[in-house]
């Protein structure tokens, strides 16, 4: 565990990488780090109970801190893109054009901005990834209060309309909506 290959998964880490890229990344094997992390991990739990560190384990426990830290910015700054994203308004193309007006005779700079329109699927990609339970799809105030009463019944009656759900979709593709015909409804029928 040299400064270089601390340096490289610090730097791995805070670009994003996951923790078996930035193993690679410094020369070193997924199996490694891990080890390493789980070490300064535990004791990290120790020395937080106001046990005194065990010195050889230090490192570990620097190493954790430094990678953990450096996640986390990572994860911040991608949060925060997915948020830039859902909200709009980022520049996408500046235009600027000079031109002589035709009545005055003046020369007119005009600049048009062209912005990235608000993106929902930005918003719910990361409601879904960080409260999923909260926001899967499905998902209610009546399930949520509801869920430890019911328990197994609250699934079987879930299962039982998702399977009437089903049955209505696949009739409907088996069998096509009925063809208005003037003022008269006739069933749709396929003829060879």
């Amino acid at each position: 565990m040299t400064d270089a290959v601390i340096d490289r998964l610090v730097e791995g880490s805070r670009m994003g990488m996951s923790l078996g890229t930035a193993a690679e990344y410094a020369g070193i094997s997924r199996r490694t780090l891990t080890y390493w992390l789980t070490r300064g991990r535990e004791e990290a739990i120790v020395i937080s109970t106001g046990q005194h560190p065990n010195a050889p384990e230090v490192p570990y426990v620097d190493l954790f801190d430094k990678v953990t830290s450096a996640r986390a910015q990572a994860a911040a700054r991608a949060i925060a893109q997915i948020q830039r994203a859902g909200a709009g308004g980022a520049v996408l193309e500046e235009t600027t054009r000079r031109f002589r007006d035709s009545v005055t005779g003046q020369v007119v700079e005009e600049t048009t901005v062209k912005r990235q329109v608000p993106d929902w699927k930005a918003s719910a990609w990361y409601l879904t990834h960080q409260h999923g339970t909260d926001y899967a799809e499905g998902y209610s105030l009546e399930t949520q209060l509801g869920a430890e009463d019911q328990g197994e019944e609250r699934v079987e009656a879930d299962l039982e309309g998702l399977a009437q759900r089903l049955a209505v979709s696949l009739h409907a593709v088996e069998y096509p909506p009925e063809i208005e015909s003037g003022d008269e409804v006739v069933d749709a029928d396929i003829v060879d």
